[in-house]
Order: C-alpha cells, then sequence, then structure tokens
C-alpha cells in the first residue's frame, strides 16, 4: 500500500513539475522572439528525456542515502504529500516554485521528526550550494553576455538573428536536459527509495513531465519569468541558459539537488546588468527572492508537523 501511495504521489509530483518549470523551458525561448511554442515544447521534451536516461542515475542517492543513510516510506511519502501540495499551490497562482529546495525541505523535516538520522554535514554542502548557485550564475552570464556581444559586433542583421536562434536553440536544449537530469533524477530517486532503478520508469515519469508542461504550459505560469520578470534579446536568453546550464550540471555531478528557479533568475539579472534591459518587474523579482527561503522553510515545518501527529 505504502509503495502503490509513493508512486502515484510521485507521479502527480512530476506532472506538476512539467506544469510549473515551462515558465523555464518554453517562456524564456518564446519571450525571447526566437522559437515558436511547438518548438520550444520539442526542444525541452527531447532535452530532458535525454537528461533523465543519460544523467539522471547521479541523482537517485541525493536524498535517501546522501542526507539520510536510509528513509522510511513515512518519510518518502510526506515528503513527496508536502512537495505536491507546494508545487501546486505556487502554480496555481502563477509563481515558478524552487522545486527542488521544496523536496529537500521536506524530506529533511520528515527526517528531523522520524527516527532517522540526519547527515548535517551534507545538508550544509547542499545549502551552501543554494546560495553560491544564483550569485555564481549571474557572474557566469555576465561574462558571457559580454564575450558574446563582442564576438557578434559584427556581424550582419541577417547573420545576427540566424546566430542568435540557433543559439537559443542549442541552449534551451541543454537546460532542458541538466534540468532532467536534476530534477526529474531526484523525484525519480526519491520515488525509488533504494529500489532497482528502471530506464522504462525513468522514461515514463519523463513522458508524465512533458504532458504537463504540454497541457498546462502554454500559459499562465510560463509566462512568469520569461516574459513578465526581464525582458531579454536573444543573446540575453543564450548567455542565461548556458551559465544556468553549467550550475545545474555541476551539481547533478555532485548529486546535488539544485533550483533552476534560482540559477536562471541569477542568469538573467547578470545578462541584463552585462547590456541594459527595457524592463524588470521589481515586484516579482522580489517575490522569487523570497520564496527562496520560505518555500524550503514551511515544507520543512510542515513535514514535522505531519510526521508528529
Amino acid at each position: 500500500m505504502a509503495e502503490l501511495a509513493t508512486l502515484l504521489l510521485g507521479v502527480a509530483l512530476v506532472f506538476v513539475f512539467g506544469w510549473n518549470n515551462s515558465s523555464f523551458l518554453i517562456g524564456n525561448g518564446r519571450g525571447s522572439g526566437s522559437l515558436t511554442l511547438r518548438e520550444a515544447l520539442m526542444i525541452s521534451s527531447v532535452g530532458l528525456m535525454l537528461g533523465v536516461l543519460l544523467e539522471g542515475p547521479k541523482m537517485l542517492k541525493s536524498l535517501n542515502g546522501s542526507l539520510a543513510p536510509s528513509a522510511t516510506d513515512q518519510v518518502v511519502l510526506v515528503a513527496l504529500l508536502v512537495s505536491l501540495a507546494f508545487t501546486v499551490t505556487l502554480s496555481l497562482i502563477k509563481l515558478p516554485v524552487s522545486f527542488s529546495m521544496v523536496l529537500v525541505g521536506a524530506f529533511t523535516g520528515a527526517i528531523l521528526a522520524s527516527s532517522v538520522q540526519l547527515d548535517y554535514g551534507r545538508l550544509e554542502e547542499v545549502v551552501g550550494f543554494w546560495v553560491v548557485a544564483p550569485l555564481a550564475t549571474a557572474l557566469l552570464a555576465y561574462i558571457i553576455m559580454n564575450v558574446v556581444v563582442r564576438g557578434v559586433s559584427g556581424l550582419s542583421l541577417i547573420a545576427l538573428d540566424a546566430v542568435s536562434r540557433y543559439a537559443v536553440i542549442a541552449t534551451s536544449l541543454a537546460i532542458a536536459y541538466v534540468l532532467g537530469a536534476n530534477n526529474i533524477g531526484l523525484i525519480y530517486g526519491t520515488i525509488l527509495n533504494g529500489a532497482s532503478p528502471s530506464d522504462l520508469f525513468a522514461i515514463l515519469l519523463t513522458f508524465v513531465a512533458i504532458v504537463g508542461m504540454v497541457a498546462l504550459g502554454s500559459g499562465g505560469v510560463s509566462g512568469t519569468i520569461g516574459d513578465r520578470m526581464l525582458v531579454l534579446s536573444p543573446l540575453g536568453v543564450t548567455s542565461t541558459f548556458l551559465a544556468s546550464a553549467v550550475l545545474l550540471w555541476l551539481g547533478t555531478d555532485l548529486s546535488i539537488p539544485i533550483s533552476l528557479t534560482q540559477c536562471l533568475v541569477g542568469g538573467m539579472f547578470g545578462a541584463a546588468f552585462a547590456k541594459q534591459v527595457s524592463v524588470v518587474n521589481t515586484r516579482l523579482a522580489v517575490e522569487n527572492l523570497a520564496s527562496w527561503v520560505i518555500a524550503p522553510t514551511s515544507a520543512l515545518i510542515l513535514a514535522v508537523l505531519i510526521i508528529r501527529v
């Protein structure tokens, strides 16, 4: 019974995850004017599937086996339930969720309220990476943006348009790849909870995420970041995506759950500082920054309460 409940919660979470993260997978490429909605969906789907299959296994023990030596079925169930509740709620109010942060917060809270030992040293490493990631992404995006602008300064308008389009396609594929590897790999590992991995199961989970992205990602939250927080040129989107992909890939290689929200927001501001941006939605930016602290902390507290009750 516990295994079935875990599976159902995990599938639901992957679906909602695809919906909420469409703000990055679709919104930025579409917002830059380089990709149509259909093109963005196709590129994102391919990237997600490749990321999960090729590097998703690196995240199988990022929670159970890392933050805790062995998590009980109850801990996993509560972590998935709380994460699903937060993801759905924030998606409905059109805010991207720092998904990995919520899941880590919920898992940590469930561990603290149970008899399982928590690895505080590993938790410090994860949180430390969260602090550094947006700053590092902003710096890297700033550098990339300056290099790219100088590199294309002598191109004609037609050549510049072609370069910008292909660059957005390549970096959109890269960001979908690392998102699939890190975040879907994180859900996949949490559901397995020490069981033997299966490529077929990983493919099915990724397909569910793609369905969520396609079914619910054409509007609403999909435009929160790409269309409403900043207005960036295609080169700005390219710089942001490339810098974010590097940081997310590094986190995956270290088996650390990383928030794509943090990396992309940091990268977008780094690219914006490199070249004057026409619109900055300060209120939305502040809301995202606040959510990085409030969401995982609230998830931790809620998980503790559920376990103790």
